[in-house]
């Protein structure tokens, strides 16, 4: 298990359980520059003017992602702010 960055263990979105299995990986997964993500544009176009509202908005999509089990693009949207 990782060390999970201080903006995601105190994120108000996250919950315990979306944490663990963040934390699960062997380690923090590096940026992936071919990441393409829609919904992830579009928090970033429509949030763009505050950015704690924007990382809110991406916590939150990042929570989705976790619901459905797919921690991959979990991390990368979180790498993403």
């Amino acid at each position: 298990m990782i060390t999970l960055p201080i903006d995601i263990l105190n994120s108000h979105v996250l919950t315990p359980h979306h944490l663990q299995k963040l934390s699960a990986v062997d380690d923090i997964p590096a940026i992936d520059p071919t990441f393409d993500d829609d919904t992830l544009k579009i928090i970033f176009q429509y949030y763009s003017l505050s950015p704690s509202s924007m990382e809110e908005e991406v916590h939150r999509y990042a929570a989705q992602l976790l619901d459905n089990n797919n921690i991959d693009a979990a991390w990368q949207v979180l790498l993403s702010i």
